[in-house]
């Protein structure tokens, strides 16, 4: 049976800049702070995956991060140290700063000490031990603000940079021990990033393109390489200091490596070894994971990228999942942007007398493909084929197109954390930081009313969604789950409060899913952000722990229950089936699934399809086909399929750049919300303009 699907390209979300991270070496945990101050929180373990949001507020910064072991430290324009809550996703401990805003941050290797820059030239060091924050000195007071600085790897010396100026500090005095002069023929030279090596050694990167090693102990300059036609705003060392790399608004990444000489063992020097094409648009912050280079700045994605072997994956500013919601019984669709939802009414196609759909006599014309040749592109899949998907494709004639029904704006402006549609279209709930609202949609005729409900005894919440009768609603906040009942009159009325520590140890929910109506009753899962995942079953009133699933070794990426089988993908692109009914592990699917562990993105939503014994795999840019056996089918362009695949074990992908949601409407209908690159690139700021062959074109 042939699936009508809904291509709806008509979500498009405001990509939104990256200001700085942090990376944490043990736990792989990448902090991502954006330009409307909300921070991220990335498990970079194995494949890429968004398990927490911070939300931001207006008229906030976040500029520098910093992590203390599994503590997150932020600061920015507002004057102030900050510890965030991480369970609860809010402001933990706040202290104040000598010097007003604050640009940069910076904790030492033992974690004990954290070092902040401000506006007024003022250096404030904090003992951040034991979990507090507690004042411990202020430094020398120099001219002008101070905009990085770093700690060496034995704490004692901190180095800062400013305009015109490198100074080294006794991090135990707060005295300067040593100053360098940038200054360069009477131009202003602004230091935008700083690193230290073990022998003293200071590395820069400035406004005038150059990146220079100084000599820390005599404030002599050693080398100086103009690698950049403007200012290099990031550089990172490697942990053995052999190679670092360099970027900034000229967007070209440079490596730099120490070469040995081989006369004199003991001398060696900096060359410039690799150039890197991978962003178009600034690049604000650069982070070494592993063999892996992390990426980001003014576009909004997190780029990771190695060589060798050249390799580079992209990932979309876009809104954290789930971004959208369906209710099938009205064709409703529900997008969740930054502080507003809309909805949208499906539109629908034209069929004949005899009820068959009738196709498009019109040749479907392809958008041409982007052939810049100086970006690295998006690496592919080494054995995927689209043309016979191109063959099966066919275009339907439509009768209405997507209307859309409301926009509604979150209170205060807020960030939205979650939202979700009811199956019946009735309902339609959201959430902020400090509440849930709930209203109640009415269509007569194409206008559309909203009526505001109760919720109560729920004050904000991280994900929600509701049963498959609408009557029932599940939400969770830090380590609680939610239930509530839903009543088109009262409004939403909490009936029981899940207290989940007791079986989810550590962290906060990640995800939760519920079942349909099962024989047994209705499952309700949870799993949290160190990977551990509980079940419970409702049989009658209220939901009853059942089972705690074996834990693994990395955090699940995407979940659903079906005929009383949790299936579960993991980050590392594993695949485990669970069932609930024996309570006993089926194993992995992912072994027998040629190619599947070459998968680059980590699944981002698991969809039981209705006719077939299958089910459907989505992430970034792709949608996966998996039946009962374990074949895979999938669809992407440009390279021909293997040789060595067996044709009954082929594998397709659905291309799609980029997937931010796939729902089914009938047994045999689909919407597909996809946004486009092109749509991403519109709304990006300008790029610095390039002189190629004595004209200055864009690039």
């Amino acid at each position: 049976m042939e699936t009508k699907v809904h291509k709806f390209r008509f979500y498009n979300p405001k990509p939104i800049s990256i200001q700085c991270v942090s990376y944490e070496k043990r736990l792989k945990l990448l902090a991502v702070a954006r330009k409307d101050a909300s921070i991220e929180i990335w498990d970079v373990n194995y494949s890429p995956y968004l398990i927490q949001v911070i939300p931001g507020a207006e008229n906030a910064s976040v500029e520098a991060l910093a992590w203390v072991n599994n503590r997150l430290l932020s600061t920015g324009l507002g004057g102030a140290l900050v510890e965030w809550d991480l369970e609860y996703l809010s402001i933990k401990n706040s202290v104040m700063l000598t010097g007003f805003a604050a640009w940069c941050l910076d904790v030492d290797n033992t974690k004990t000490l954290a070092a902040v820059g401000t506006e007024q030239g003022y250096v404030n060091l904090y003992s951040v031990s034991d979990g507090n924050i507690e004042y411990k000195r202020l430094f020398d007071k120099q001219e002008g603000r101070i905009l990085c600085c770093k700690f060496n790897k034995t704490g004692n010396i901190l180095v800062t940079g400013s305009i015109d100026t490198i100074r080294l500090w006794n991090a135990n005095t707060g005295h300067a021990t040593c100053r360098i002069s940038c200054n360069r023929r009477g131009r202003e030279v602004i230091v935008w990033d700083i690193g230290i090596l073990s022998d003293n050694t200071i590395v820069s990167g400035d406004s005038l393109g150059r990146l220079t090693f100084w000599d820390g102990n005599t404030g002599d300059q050693v080398e100086s390489f103009l690698s950049h036609k403007a200012d290099i705003l990031s550089l990172v060392i490697s942990e053995d200091e052999t190679y670092l790399y360099c970027s900034g608004i000229d967007p070209v990444i440079n490596m730099f490596k120490k070469i040995v000489n081989a006369d004199n063992p003991s001398e060696t020097r900096w060359v410039k070894n690799i150039q890197r094409n991978i962003h178009e648009h600034d690049v604000r912050a650069l982070v070494i994971n592993d063999r892996r280079l992390i990426s980001l700045g003014a576009d909004g994605y997190v780029t990771l990228s190695s060589y060798p072997p050249k390799e580079v994956m992209r990932i979309p500013p876009m809104i954290p999942m789930p971004r959208t919601s369906v209710s099938a019984a009205k064709k409703l669709l529900l997008l969740r942007y930054n502080n507003h939802l809309e909805i949208w009414k499906l539109g629908s196609y034209a069929t004949d007398d005899n009820g068959q759909v009738i196709i498009n006599a019109g040749i479907k014309q392809r958008p041409n493909k982007h052939n810049n040749k100086e970006i690295e592109k998006d690496t592919e899949l080494p054995i995927i084929s689209k043309s016979k998907f191109e063959e099966r494709e066919k275009s339907l004639e439509i009768t209405e197109e997507p209307i859309k029904m409301a926009s509604i704006l979150a209170k205060s402006k807020k960030q939205i954390l979650c939202c979700d549609i009811s199956p019946s279209g009735e309902f339609i709930v959201y959430s902020t930081d400090t509440h849930v609202r709930m209203l109640k949609m009415d269509e007569d005729q194409g206008n559309v009313s909203l009526q505001k409900l109760n919720v109560n005894e729920l004050k904000s919440c991280n994900r929600v969604l509701f049963s498959e009768d609408s009557q029932m609603m599940v939400a969770s906040r830090a380590s609680d789950l939610f239930v509530l009942h839903v009543d088109v009159d009262v409004g939403a009325t909490l009936q029981q409060k899940i207290p989940t520590r007791k079986y989810l140890k550590e962290g906060s929910i990640l995800h939760i899913i519920l079942s349909t109506q099962t024989p047994n009753g209705i499952y309700l899962a949870a799993a949290n952000t160190t990977g551990e995942i509980a079940v419970w079953l409702k049989k009658t009133k209220k939901f009853e722990y059942l089972l705690n699933l074996p834990k693994y070794h990395c955090v699940p990426c995407a979940m659903v229950i079906h005929d009383m089988i949790l299936f579960i993908s993991y980050v590392d692109q594993e695949f485990m089936q669970y069932d609930l009914a024996e309570q006993k592990l089926m194993g992995s699917g992912s072994k027998s699934i040629p190619c599947w562990g070459q998968r680059k993105m980590a699944a981002h939503s698991i969809v039981p399809h209705p006719t077939r014994e299958a089910l459907l795999f989505t992430d970034e840019t792709a949608l996966w086909v998996l039946d009962k056996h374990k074949i895979p089918e999938y669809y992407e362009p440009e390279v021909k399929r293997r040789p060595d695949i067996e044709s009954s074990s082929r594998v397709n992908i659905m291309p799609v750049k980029y997937l931010a949601g796939f729902h089914w409407l009938t047994n045999s209908e689909a919407v597909l919300i996809e946004i486009l690159p092109e749509k991403i690139v519109m709304q990006l700021p300008p790029i610095m303009h390039k002189k190629k062959h004595n004209m200055v074109i864009s690039k």
